[in-house]
């Protein structure tokens, strides 16, 4: 298997590698759900590919180790694209203006030990 050329690879994104430093993991990302792969462009980490005929085409060579044909290619989008579904509908609720009246957040307490809890002093002993 191949990975993509540098012109689909982000630069500064080495994936994975980041978190294991295991040579083998360079460059490897989280897969994304295929459904609404239509709406999600651009492709890839790099956001260099814009096309999904040309994602698939990418995708053969680093999954399959082989270049598609122009057909497969074109056999293989049309069918990625029947995996478009209907948009969920976010509605953010409405939230009334501030006032004098309205109550303020309390401040948060970084750790434990602020808060005099016995157990984090107790922790913080060992």
């Amino acid at each position: 298997m191949e990975r993509p050329g540098s012109d689909v690879l982000p630069p500064r994104d080495k994936g994975r590698f980041a978190v294991t430093k295991t040579a083998s993991d360079e460059y490897v990302f989280r897969a994304v759900p295929l459904r609404n792969v239509e709406l999600t462009a651009p492709y890839f980490h790099s956001s260099k590919v814009w096309n999904l005929e040309q994602a698939v085409a990418v995708m053969g060579v680093a999954q399959l180790c082989q270049e598609l044909t122009p057909q497969e290619t074109s056999d293989i989008a049309p069918f990625l694209r029947t995996l478009t579904g209907q948009q969920p509908r976010v509605e953010l609720p409405f939230l009334p203006a501030s006032t004098a009246e309205t109550p303020q957040p309390e401040p948060l307490v970084k750790n434990s030990l602020e808060k005099g809890d016995a157990v984090g002093k107790q922790n913080s002993l060992r």
